[in-house]
């Protein structure tokens, strides 16, 4: 029997290829045999033009819906090539997702309300003037919009490393979105972008945030003491702050720093 859904993900170049290896693919592969999901991983660029060249390769995830071979998939689960999968504890994805509809996290789903502006704090190492409740926060989200010259600057951001979308129906979106040249350096890459687009048409299907929890801004604020490389017994700190993040999500996204994979255990310890 085939299956209607697939795990898709986009790794070019060696690095990212030899961390999905290291790193995720044991676990997207049981994932995948546990849920009945095919599994592809693309290692080629699918836009070889000068202007795919000056962008980030991140762009290309916009061009993935329209791959012939996810044509016949009723639904696609697009993840980064740093994302690890809890794989004994997360539940198949798409059965969360109506198929007209695109499931993501948004950013900052995975820190408490009153915590969120500290975590800006940290990363940002700026004071910012305590007032209650989330406007702060809200304001500091339309701020990616503004620089990318999207209007309306909506108060919160879809975090794109984790997305469930429909090739039949979200195709003409995601290609949008790559088609356009936007004001902004692109820092944030497609994020911005295809965020704006999503809210814009109505299409989120808001996932638990434990599908997309991102390893570094969890870090920041809970266990900030990490922040400092030159923390005697930075190792085993790591390690046991890994092992808590990964024990409490389904998915575990390791943006911004990747490296802090390598203190995930070995996959046999991960499936006690």
């Amino acid at each position: 029997m085939k299956s209607s859904a697939a795990l898709v993900t986009l790794a070019l170049g060696e690095p990212i290829q030899a961390y999905w290896n290291e790193h995720c693919k044991w676990n997207w592969t049981e994932y995948a045999r546990l849920h009945g999901y095919d599994l592809h991983v693309i290692t080629k660029p699918l836009d070889g033009s000068g202007r795919a060249a000056s962008r980030s390769p991140a762009w290309q995830k916009c061009l993935l819906l329209g791959q012939p071979l996810l044509q016949r998939y009723r639904q696609v689960l697009l993840l980064d090539a740093d994302v690890v999968i809890n794989c004994q504890k997360a539940p198949p994805i798409t059965e969360y997702v109506p198929e007209d509809k695109i499931g993501g996290v948004i950013s900052g789903a995975y820190l408490h309300d009153d915590l969120k502006m500290v975590f800006l704090e940290r990363v940002r190492t700026k004071t910012y003037p305590f007032r209650p409740g989330v406007d702060d926060w809200h304001n500091e989200q339309r701020l990616f919009y503004k620089s990318y010259g999207l209007q309306p600057d909506f108060c919160e951001v879809v975090q794109t490393g984790v997305l469930v979308a429909s090739p039949a129906q979200h195709r003409e979106l995601f290609e949008s979105v790559y088609g356009r040249d936007y004001s902004a350096s692109e820092r944030d890459y497609e994020q911005v972008p295809l965020s704006h687009e999503i809210l814009q048409r109505g299409l989120l299907c808001r996932l638990n945030s434990r599908f997309n929890t991102v390893f570094y801004e969890r870090m920041a604020l809970h266990y900030p003491y990490l922040l400092n490389k030159q923390l005697p017994n930075y190792n085993p700190l790591a390690r046991i702050a890994v092992f808590v993040e990964w024990s409490n999500s389904f998915f575990l996204h390791f943006a911004y720093e990747r490296d802090f994979a390598r203190f995930l255990p070995k996959g046999k310890d991960l499936r006690r």
